[in-house]
């Protein structure tokens, strides 16, 4: 058992792509919170905790076969530039990649617990055996986080399938970066409506995954109702700018839990500013709570709905490689708190 004590959320594979002079042993990375910077840090310590998944080692090989399997793709995506064909099974490895990789992270188990512990304390406040209750001493949370998450997202794969992958293709001089946390989500669409409730959700119109792959790699996971990226049948190498793998970084940097990685191409003062404009949004992504009356049910009991959203960040992006469809230019919101993608559109796929 002693061997699968360290337990990744973000693969070791995966962070070789981003390894010092591609000798895959040894990362750059940049601390978030302190802006300290270790130029050679050992890439098989990043992104991992001791049990992380569980003593008993059923999930950890779970991801673990996944792995096998995805890392043969992803790295010939890597070398050739190129994914597979669309709707191949080559592609949907990757697209469920992607999506395990956004919710296996120390980052997503700690937002999912924050929202268990307000969700229990906002209902308990209801309760007149509750009145005394010192909330600020405790925090509600599962141990098993990341077990819970994962339930919830295999149940939900089947709303995922309409959401179309391209990869995009860095030929500046600034390199993409990643980190601990490296898959991030935003929203156009909802952000040009200035919608005012949760944007980043599962079924949500007009949802964007964005996956930093290396140093000249992006995969972008999309609503393809809402955006039109690149040509119709162009899947790979659709070229961004400079100013492109910028935001796009800048985003990565925000949804970072703890640490940034790059290859020593990045440099220590390029850190520095992305730490900086980061600062400058960091508190617009945060829990919201809303709550409605007790209802009292047919015995006798009473019932709180307790209703919670992130609040997102909002950059005002302008992507040189994403346009809105018409579709979304003519479509009017429902008025409701979510906008939820077409069920008809996701049935004809």
């Amino acid at each position: 058992m002693a061997e699968k004590k360290k337990q990744h959320y973000v693969p070791k594979f995966y962070l070789k792509f981003f390894s010092i002079k591609h000798n895959q042993k040894h990362i750059k990375l940049c601390l978030k919170k302190s802006g300290e910077i270790i130029h050679q840090a050992d890439l098989a310590s990043q992104a991992q905790e001791s049990y992380f998944y569980g003593k008993d080692l059923e999930r950890e090989k779970w991801f673990g076969t996944i792995e096998d399997t995805t890392s043969i793709i992803l790295k010939e995506v890597v070398k050739t530039k190129t994914l597979p064909k669309n709707n191949s099974d080559d592609y949907y490895w990757i697209w469920l990649f992607i999506l395990l990789q956004a919710y296996r992270t120390r980052a997503h188990a700690d937002e999912f617990n924050d929202i268990i512990d307000k969700t229990m304390k906002t209902a308990m406040k209801f309760e007149s055996q509750f009145k005394d209750f010192e909330y600020d001493k405790y925090f509600f949370a599962y141990d098993d986080a990341i077990e819970k998450t994962m339930n919830i997202l295999l149940k939900s794969l089947p709303m995922m399938r309409d959401m179309q992958i391209k990869l995009l293709l860095n030929k500046t001089t600034e390199e993409i970066i990643t980190s601990d946390n490296p898959v991030s989500k935003y929203n156009q669409f909802l952000e040009s409506r200035k919608f005012p409730y949760g944007h980043n959700g599962m079924a949500s119109k007009g949802l964007q995954i964005l996956y930093p792959l290396a140093p000249d790699l992006m995969l972008l996971m999309y609503d393809p109702k809402i955006y039109k990226v690149g040509n119709r049948k162009q899947f790979s190498q659709i070229v961004i700018n400079e100013k492109d793998v910028g935001v796009l970084n800048l985003l990565t940097c925000l949804y970072a839990n703890k640490v940034l990685y790059s290859t020593n191409n990045v440099t220590d003062f390029h850190f520095e500013q992305l730490l900086e404009k980061s600062n400058k949004f960091k508190n617009q992504k945060k829990l919201e709570l809303k709550y409605f009356d007790p209802v009292t049910n047919d015995d006798n009991t009473e019932s709180v709905i307790v209703q919670h959203h992130k609040t997102p960040y909002m950059l005002n992006l302008n992507l040189s490689f994403i346009k809105q469809t018409q579709h979304a230019k003519s479509y009017k919101l429902s008025g409701y708190y979510s906008e939820i993608r077409d069920e008809s559109y996701r049935n004809k796929r």
